[in-house]
């Protein structure tokens, strides 16, 4: 049997978080999640021929993914759909549904978890696979080839998920050998090719805005001579850097030191990025880190406003984030921090304070966002109580996906058109000032580095006020 597994083109994309121009120059990184079911499936039924295409890396249009998918004689489809990809994940079926040769598609990912129902009405997917799919995406390959009945599939449809997958060191490597490695790289990194991985699911924690349901909120993390292992077999494929993916990489600070000081063991020759909470490390761990290629880190901030921080229920302090930064610059790490503006209660003084702080934390990189309630999240729901959100407009969107789709903001004190100018207007006010753009210059390490990062400054530079 032949499967295609597919990361869906990006365009048309219904409108992000971020403004277009910085969300272009943010750079390329791999599909873990497609190439994770690849892997779990050449394992589990080794006699199935697996392919994959990144579209939005690619640049490949849904009309050739299904040009090729006929060419190759492919038995499957797998398409990955995420909310600001459903767009082209329904051109895309839609392109295989217009072949001469019908060709089965099955959708999975974060929108078609949250939504079976919907995207099985818009008549383009023979089946949706929810939950966590290492296990049940090879047993319904399985099945199709063996011809038996697929009622009772854990997650197939509306039935219920399986359950999570606890035993993460049980699963293999994802497949990066399917997608051209050199393709990937991060604006952020002097070095290239990058991949991404994952040492970890779920989080633990409950902030308000979080949207990973089809993850869960169970912490599971993976031994750290598993990451360590898989970190030296990207090293092998070429691999010069490699940016965590995880929710919380420094959740247990034990495993953390533990993979440092086997990376440092095994002496890899690789450096690393990662996304962590304030508060989990201290500075001689940071010190570690760095010594074994830590050489970036980001923190979720979110808000320079006391109260608006307690509001997302994020569970830090702005004592702990001051902390943090200091110590791991102290340890020579470039730091990024995430915050978000549109947060309910947001007001012009409130985006005032966060701009405040983030030149107070002073890190090395910023990232400005406009909070999304989206669906399944607690800020989702207290903005239909409250009658800010009209009706689901997620449900709405995944029933009849139109590119004209606007996602919901938390309209209270601040209009739409004032939130998006306040964050052009932060961008700028955080980078263009003359002593950050001395320091950014001076630490400059590649050529490569060089030309995104302009990339990156005639995009904020066209940021509209």
């Amino acid at each position: 049997m032949r499967v295609l597994l597919v990361n869906p083109p990006a365009h048309p994309a219904i409108r992000g978080i971020l403004p277009p121009r910085v969300e272009f120059s943010r750079g390329a990184f791999p599909p873990l999640g497609i190439l994770y079911l690849a892997a779990a499936l050449r394992r589990a039924v080794p006699d199935t021929v697996v392919q994959a295409i990144d579209a939005p890396t690619s640049g490949e249009s849904a009309q050739e993914i299904a040009r090729y998918a006929g060419k190759g004689s492919f038995d499957l489809v797998g398409i990955s759909v995420m909310t600001f990809t459903l767009l082209g994940a329904v051109e895309t079926a839609a392109e295989i549904m217009r072949l001469r040769r019908r060709i089965p598609v099955v959708a999975g990912g974060p929108h078609a978890h949250l939504y079976p129902a919907e995207t099985l009405q818009l008549g383009l997917f023979d089946w949706v696979l929810r939950g966590e799919a290492e296990d049940t995406f090879p047993e319904l390959v399985r099945r199709i080839m063996a011809k038996e009945e697929l009622k009772g599939l854990a997650g197939l449809g509306e039935a219920p998920c399986s359950e999570l997958i606890f035993k993460l060191d049980e699963l293999p490597f994802p497949a990066r050998d399917l997608l051209p490695v050199e393709s990937y790289y991060s604006v952020l990194s002097g070095l290239r090719p990058i991949t991404t991985m994952m040492s970890s699911r779920g989080c633990p924690f409950h902030c308000v805005f979080c949207d990973r349901p089809h993850l869960g909120k169970h912490f599971r993390s993976r031994s750290a001579k598993n990451v360590v292992d898989e970190m030296e077999e990207c090293a092998g494929l070429g691999v010069r850097e490699i940016v965590f993916y995880d929710d919380n990489l420094t959740h247990q600070r034990d495993r953390v030191r533990e993979m440092a000081e086997l990376i440092l063991e095994r002496k890899l020759p690789l450096d690393w990025d990662a996304r962590a909470r304030v508060g989990d490390l201290d500075a001689e761990t940071y010190q570690l880190c760095a010594r074994a290629g830590l050489k970036r880190i980001h923190f979720g901030v979110e808000t320079g406003d006391p109260d608006l921080l307690r509001l997302l229920r994020k569970g830090i302090t702005h004592k702990q984030a001051r902390q943090a930064f200091e110590e791991s610059r102290a340890a020579g790490i470039e730091t990024l921090a995430y915050f978000m503006i549109g947060i309910p209660g947001e007001t012009e003084g409130t985006l005032s304070r966060t701009l405040q702080f983030a030149r107070e934390l002073e890190p090395d990189y910023i990232h400005f966002s406009i909070l999304i309630p989206f669906p399944g999240t607690p800020v989702y729901a207290m903005g239909q109580e409250r009658g800010i959100i009209k009706g689901d407009p997620w449900r709405d969107f995944a029933r009849d996906p139109r590119p004209d789709f606007e996602p919901p903001l938390w309209i209270e004190n601040l209009s739409a058109q004032e939130l998006r100018a306040a964050l052009g207007k932060l961008y700028r006010r955080f980078y263009l000032r003359p002593g950050y753009l001395l320091r950014r210059t001076a630490r400059l390490r590649s050529l490569h580095q060089l030309r995104a990062n302009l990339r990156m400054g005639l995009s904020i530079l066209g940021l509209r006020s």
